[in-house]
């Protein structure tokens, strides 16, 4: 059984719905893949780490600023001891809702592990603060982190960043892409936003792309060409996500958690989770199970 998507126990997948800001903590190399339905945002205090990162290896180094869509399999394989980290984990939907920064977004929802251009001398500061207001647990507070974070999204737009899954040559054909449109992209990441806040209801291409006033056959043209990946492929990856979190969060009937997740039929749902994960479902919590009570024996 393949093992390289299970969830970390030393590092546990944050609830769906919640934005978390971590304090610094030090990074250790992690014993399999972690996935989970944010954006995460590490700024690196000190040393390096390097990540297996959809099947490639990329290096955060101190001063760096990375991004990426955490949906997709990521695990930290090395690092430069000490190294230091403050980890951010905002939720997908809050992302796409953030006003401009559409750029970024197609970057990142494309699978990219970006690195901000530029290291502001406020930076450090302002995490720190983000963390002790989040652990305050007032909801005036967390709206404020939120609207700081989507400024500081947008500094980043406008800073520019390196792709460190991408070469020279691949970041110039989307430069010149005539598909990066402002309003194309915009009607691409309001679907996206609205598959993500409606994964667990039986939504259809017709419904998504009325979302955004569009032909379902444009809608599904736009879709794959700004992304990579059809709208049914994404509606799957969003439903596999909210499974694969409430499966090994809880003991909960397999069954139950692939309806509520949006499945239509436990045999589609068996089908898609192989194809992902490279296992069943249930194998993955007992293996799940068992790697947590080994690591604190």
């Amino acid at each position: 059984m393949s093992q390289a998507f299970l969830v970390d126990p030393d590092h546990p997948t944050p609830p769906g719905e919640a934005l978390n800001v971590g304090d610094v903590w030090k990074v250790r190399v992690m014993s399999s893949a972690h996935v989970h339905s944010h954006v995460e945002i590490n700024l690196l205090v000190s040393g390096s780490m390097t990540y297996l990162f959809n099947g490639r290896t990329v290096t955060l180094r101190k001063g760096d600023l990375g991004l990426f869509w955490a949906a997709i399999p990521h695990r930290v394989i090395t690092v430069d001891e000490p190294t230091y980290f403050i980890c951010v984990d905002l939720p997908v939907e809050m992302f796409l809702a953030m006003p401009g920064c559409e750029d970024l977004k197609t970057a990142l929802l494309q699978g990219g592990m970006l690195v901000a251009g530029k290291l502001r001398s406020y930076d450090e500061e302002q995490f720190r603060s983000w963390h002790g207001d989040i652990a305050a647990k007032s909801d005036t507070l967390t709206s404020i982190v939120r609207d700081e974070l989507a400024v500081r999204l947008r500094r980043i737009a406008f800073d520019g960043w390196r792709d460190l899954t991408s070469d020279e040559e691949e970041q110039r054909a989307l430069a010149d892409d005539p598909r990066s449109g402002d309003q194309q992209r915009d009607k691409v990441h309001r679907m996206a936003r609205y598959i993500a806040e409606h994964a667990t209801e039986a939504i259809s291409v017709a419904d998504i792309a009325a979302s955004v006033a569009l032909h379902p056959n444009y809608a599904m043209t736009l879709f794959r060409k700004t992304l990579g990946m059809t709208i049914n492929e994404y509606i799957t990856r969003q439903r596999l996500m909210l499974a694969h979190g409430r499966l090994l969060a809880s003991d909960g009937d397999i069954a139950a958690i692939a309806f509520e997740a949006g499945f239509g039929s436990l045999s589609r749902f068996y089908e898609a989770f192989r194809a992902r994960y490279g296992c069943t479902p249930r194998d993955m919590r007992r293996n799940f199970q068992q790697t947590r009570e080994a690591a604190t024996a």
